[in-house]
């Protein structure tokens, strides 16, 4: 017997709450020193670099989001970019008035094109040479390894403060799953989402991939996100 067989079924609306990118539904695990390092160094308007590496879906951009969110209610003048947009909105977009908080998601990202890598030299350059504010730049790489054509472009990455982050082991995982889902108002019981961590890696990108797919199931099929349903929505043993 098909396990659907009998379960009504509701078309999803391809809707969901969005998820709330701030320190509430931020699991710090073993980050806490970096994390502790930026919020002083924001708390403090401190003029300084820092530098921030790690693999991708270890919490880079929703860290970042979570510093601006937190403080951007309390400094107006902060700016956040994914270098990603970059790509779209060219070296441009890198000349503007340098704010008190800088945030650059990415930046590796547009290691070999040589117009976006000038674009960032010159804006770190305006940055230094202002001499107030805070800015901080993350990578899936350590500044060394990023494959620039402008090596002095890594020199200025290398000025900073370096820190990494790291993914989250399994119980920091749960952790992070349970805040998720607490925000977006899903019942996903401890139990499951032991299950869920247990069987998928520690990329928190693609857990909260499985976490939409599992949503969208809950809502089609009416259904409570038990171990055995979700065992047969994401075609596990």
């Amino acid at each position: 017997m098909d396990y659907f067989e009998g379960l009504p079924i509701q078309q999803s609306l391809g809707i969901k709450i969005s998820d709330k990118d701030d320190f509430a539904t931020f699991e710090v695990g073993r980050n806490a020193n970096t994390i502790k390092a930026l919020t002083s160094a924001l708390d403090n308007q401190s003029n300084e670099f820092f530098f921030v590496f790690g693999p991708s879906g270890c919490g880079k951009t929703h860290l970042l989001k979570a510093l601006f969110q937190k403080y951007n209610a309390n400094l107006s003048d902060c700016l956040m970019l994914d270098c990603n947009l970059l790509k779209q909105l060219g070296a441009m977009a890198l000349e503007v008035n340098i704010p008190k908080v800088v945030l650059l998601d990415n930046v590796d990202i547009i290691a070999g094109d040589e117009d976006l890598e000038l674009g960032l030299f010159g804006f770190f350059n305006r940055w230094y040479d202002k001499g107030t504010g805070t800015l901080i730049m993350t990578s899936q790489k350590s500044f060394d390894q990023i494959g620039f054509i402008k090596k002095d472009l890594n020199t200025r990455l290398s000025s900073g403060v370096s820190l990494s982050l790291d993914y989250l082991n399994e119980e920091e995982c749960v952790e992070a799953l349970l805040k998720r889902s607490k925000a977006r108002f899903v019942n996903l019981p401890k139990r499951t989402v032991e299950f869920l961590v247990r069987h998928c890696n520690h990329d928190m990108r693609s857990l909260l991939k499985v976490m939409d797919k599992l949503e969208n199931a809950q809502i089609e099929h009416t259904h409570e996100l038990t171990i055995p349903f979700v065992k047969k929505i994401l075609n596990l043993n």
